[in-house]
Parts: structure tokens; C-alpha cells; sequence
């Protein structure tokens, strides 16, 4: 299954290698490898090299080594897996505006398959989340209503009922919980109430460039928080 490697990124160059055969279908979920001396004289690498690049891939949940059984490609998504992706956007993260971009496109593309896919009820417990939000704004709790807001966003993603999708814009929300969270404390509950309303009526009517329209102005005005 392995051909020799030939590089001076010896660690950087096993990982590639086994990724690429995750990629080809070569090494599928659940698929066993061989044992640490048969792989590393196919690899032609040292066994320490090789037990590094398992190691670091074991620390990303992709292989899972078992006491006596082996080492095995992981069969399901860990979250140890997106974890270095959310710490490069943080130190990579580039500028606000590009940041900014990211979360519109991604609010845009959310609500884009939700209005394709929601169904009618999923759609009225939408409407009963949006009434507790305006209950609760009479306790003024900010704090409690900031989680409601984010919870909205989220339950937008959720009924988009593409998993691949979610796992992806869930990782990128981590970066936007906070400000979201606060944005309800600057710019008040009652402006965030009337712009998800608007967007959910947007939502109802099955009117994407509605929702896209406000989305984007929606988020303009509260640009300088996010």
C-alpha cells in the first residue's frame, strides 16, 4: 500500500502520506494498519518517526490505537479534529474585514439552504424560540438574551440539515460567539428581536434575496461588535 518516502520532513511527509491514502480511498474508516515494523519498512522511515506522525495523528483524532489491537483510522468525527483549524483562524485570522466577509457568507449560505429545506414546523418552533427572546426581554437579563441570540444563529444552522456543513460553520462560530453574545448589549434587544423577525418572515416567504438583502445590512450595522 506504501511506497518509500524520500525527504528531510520525514514526520510531515508520513502524515501527508497516510492523508493522501484517507483522500484516494486507499485506507478507509475503521481499516487497521500494519504494525509499526512492517509500516515503517514500507514507509522506509525509523520507527520513531513513524510513532511521532501516529502520534500527532492520534492527537487529531484521526487514527485511534487500541491496547493490543492496533492502531485504526477513526470512524467517526472527533472534535479534536477541527481544533487546530479554529487555532489557525485565531493566529492566521488576517483582517477584520476578512473575518467579517467569512461571517456574512456563512450566515448567507446557511439561510439559503434553510429556506430550501424547512419545513413548516421546524419554521414554527422557530417562531416560538423568537417569542421566548422578546418574553424574556422584560426580565433584562442581556447576559441570558445574548445566548438566546446566539442560539438563534444556531438553530438556523442546524435546520440547513447538512451535517458536513454544520460541523464546518459550527467551528467558525466559535470564533464569533463572544461578540455575538455582547452585540445584544450594544445595540439592545429590541433591534435584535426586529432584525431576526425580519429575517424569519424573509425565511417564511421562501425569499432568498430578501433575506440576503437583510442579512448583509443587518450585519453592517452591527459591524464594529462582530
Amino acid at each position: 500500500m506504501f511506497q518509500p518516502i524520500q525527504s528531510s520532513t520525514i514526520v510531515q511527509q508520513i502524515i501527508d502520506k497516510i492523508t493522501q491514502s484517507l483522500i484516494k480511498g486507499e485506507l478507509k474508516p475503521g481499516d487497521r494498519l500494519p504494525p509499526e515494523p512492517e509500516l515503517a519498512v514500507q514507509l522506509g522511515v525509523s520507527r520513531t518517526s513513524l510513532r511521532e506522525a501516529l502520534k500527532t495523528l492520534g492527537g487529531l483524532g484521526v487514527l485511534v490505537a487500541k491496547k493490543r489491537g492496533g492502531t485504526f483510522v477513526a470512524t467517526s468525527a472527533s472534535q479534536f479534529m477541527l481544533d487546530p483549524l479554529i487555532f489557525g483562524l485565531i493566529i492566521e485570522k488576517g483582517s477584520k474585514d476578512e473575518l467579517f466577509e467569512l461571517r456574512v457568507l456563512l450566515e448567507v449560505d446557511s439561510v439559503e439552504l434553510v429556506i430550501k429545506k424547512a419545513t413548516q414546523a421546524e419554521l414554527n418552533i422557530l417562531a416560538k424560540e423568537l417569542d421566548e427572546f422578546e418574553q424574556k426581554m422584560a426580565e433584562g437579563d442581556l447576559e441570558l438574551l445574548g445566548e438566546l441570540d446566539f442560539q438563534f444563529h444556531l438553530r438556523l444552522l442546524e435546520l440547513t440539515k447538512n451535517p458536513t456543513f454544520i460541523r464546518i460553520v459550527k467551528m467558525v462560530m466559535h470564533l464569533f460567539a463572544y461578540p455575538i453574545k455582547k452585540t445584544v448589549q450594544q445595540v439592545g434587544p429590541e433591534y435584535v428581536l426586529e432584525n431576526h423577525r425580519a429575517l424569519f418572515r424573509a425565511i417564511c416567504d421562501r425569499d432568498l434575496l430578501r433575506a440576503k438583502e437583510h442579512i448583509v445590512k443587518s450585519f453592517e450595522t452591527s459591524r464594529e461588535y462582530l
